[in-house]
């Protein structure tokens, strides 16, 4: 990943390529169905998972790689302990996982494979382990790959080393393990580049939701990563690249959070609340995973590598904005509308828009989320910074992987009005994305 190279999906030919791969024909002859293969749920999930990898490791090769947020070491140990007392597997810990994930850490992790030689890497945390992980294996098995080079329906033969990718998910909101993205940091551009890297074969083999990994969630943390959640089921259920596969995901996982949120917030230790989180995240990112993150996701992905704010707050403060662009375009944001209990029969599409977009900016309200750049405290932003970094934001939105799967086209002026729109985000000018 020089200085100099692109990602397949900000050359121009191939972009135009694969919004043509994308249309409702190809889909219907190429639209593989990505999960993983078994999801251990409940109070008895680490053990049934415990259970499964030491049947499948054979005496010989009871070696895991334990990737681990490093302000978690607690639930390291945790799945250590039980893998060793359970079923004699050894594992080694990787700590480094830094947010972002900078491609000079993964390689730091393909060191210690190369001497270990694990074969299972389970990821512990948040987004950044997971996709740490996966970037882990992709790496240690194809040292030689050009990660700028790879997109879904390529197949590169992984877990010939490494047999398992599992996840145990910390936070409730990713979605990381459910999907076959994973995002890394080209740290050899200036500034630093997320670029995603799309691959059938990253999607994890298994899935530990157990409320012992997220019940100490604090309520910011809670806030984000549910609010990411909710981005990933409403912005990309308004893609007309959906399927109904993707739509029954969605429209659960929105309901699921605008239910359980607000309580796993306020209360911590409510495991009920907790627990629907996990699962409604999990199923967001069934949804949104094998569809595409909105347009929502690519602004955010730019503001928040050029402002570090937590990326679920990023997308939100985004969302609005997507859903108004993209409903010029489609009706599918009506059925966004009856998931909010709103009356659409008789009604102007502009009216229902409108109320849509007003509860969902209350539920942010309720959940303690910013509604706007000028409300945000985490990190705080004047007008004037943020419009110094405006060029640099539309650049990279404009080149991010979720631009070509946006509804309407969108070019480098849209996506300079989105942003200018979002350092107040009035509901009028929201509007006006609909109506021109």
């Amino acid at each position: 990943m020089g200085s100099q190279q692109k990602a397949w999906y900000e050359t121009e030919s191939l972009k135009s390529l694969y919004i043509k791969a994308s249309s409702n024909a190809m889909r219907n002859y190429h639209g593989p169905i990505v999960s993983p293969k078994t999801t251990f749920t409940g109070t008895n999930s680490l053990i049934d998972f415990a259970n499964h990898l030491g049947s499948f490791l054979s005496a010989e090769d009871k070696r895991v790689l334990l990737v681990v947020d490093k302000d978690l070491p607690k639930f390291g140990e945790k799945v250590a302990e039980t893998l060793k007392t359970m079923k004699q597997i050894d594992s080694r810990i990787f700590s480094n996982v830094l947010p972002e994930v900078p491609r000079s850490t993964v390689m730091e992790a393909v060191e210690v494979c190369n001497e270990y030689d694990p074969k299972a890497i389970i990821a512990i945390g948040g987004g950044s382990a997971m996709d740490t992980a996966k970037m882990i294996l992709l790496l240690y098995e194809k040292p030689e790959i050009n990660l700028n080079n790879l997109m879904a329906p390529s197949y590169l033969g992984l877990r010939k080393k490494v047999y398992i990718l599992a996840a145990i998910p910390t936070t409730s909101g990713t979605g990381s393990e459910t999907t076959f993205i994973a995002v890394v940091t080209d740290t050899d551009r200036e500034p630093p580049k997320k670029t995603e890297v799309v691959l059938y074969e990253l999607c994890p083999d298994f899935v530990v939701l157990h409320t012992d990994f997220v019940k100490t969630m604090p309520p910011y943390l809670t806030m984000g990563t549910g609010m990411d959640a909710l981005a990933h089921a409403m912005g990309s259920y308004v893609l007309t690249m959906s399927t109904e596969y993707t739509d029954i995901n969605n429209l659960k996982a929105i309901q699921m959070i605008l239910d359980y949120l607000p309580r796993a917030i306020k209360r911590g230790n409510d495991l009920e609340a907790r627990s629907k989180m996990q699962l409604g995240s999990y199923i967001a990112g069934i949804g949104f995973g094998n569809v595409s993150g909105g347009v929502e996701h690519g602004l955010g992905h730019s503001f928040g590598a050029l402002f570090h704010a937590h990326h679920g707050v990023c997308v939100a403060l985004y969302l609005s904005i997507s859903l108004a662009f993209q409903s010029k375009a489609t009706d599918r944001f009506k059925d966004l509308a009856k998931v909010f209990k709103i009356k659409i029969e008789g009604r102007q599409r502009d009216e229902i828009l409108r109320e849509l977009l007003e509860k969902l900016r209350a539920f942010m309200k309720l959940v303690g989320c910013p509604l706007s750049i000028s409300e945000l405290e985490k990190p705080k932003i004047s007008r004037e910074e943020y419009m110094s970094k405006m060029d640099q934001m539309v650049e990279y939105a404009f080149d991010d992987y979720t631009t070509l799967s946006s509804t309407r086209k969108l070019d480098p002026p849209t996506i300079r009005w989105m942003y200018e729109i979002a350092y107040e985000n009035k509901l009028d000018d929201i509007m006006e994305l609909f109506y021109k």
